[in-house]
């Protein structure tokens, strides 16, 4: 079983994502509680319906500026 942050890494998408397609129905899931575990089969039946991009949203914008910074300071 893959935690949400797991799922979000390995289909590249943030957290909040994993957490918005669960919620709306879209992906298939278990809840524990209050958390998100997928299956192999979860994830499978995730990567096989096309989705569409991530939104463009503040958390995103940070995220990727953050990381931009890093690979900067790398130079």
């Amino acid at each position: 079983m893959f935690t949400a942050a797991e799922l979000a890494g390995r289909l590249s998408v943030s957290t909040a994502t994993v957490r918005a397609m669960c919620n709306s129905g879209k992906w298939p899931h278990t809840r524990i509680g209050r958390l998100y575990r997928f299956s192999e089969e979860h994830y499978q039946a995730i990567i096989a319906t096309p989705q569409p991009p991530e939104p463009w949203t503040k958390e995103r914008q940070k995220e990727v500026a953050m990381a931009l910074r890093r690979l900067s300071d790398r130079s």
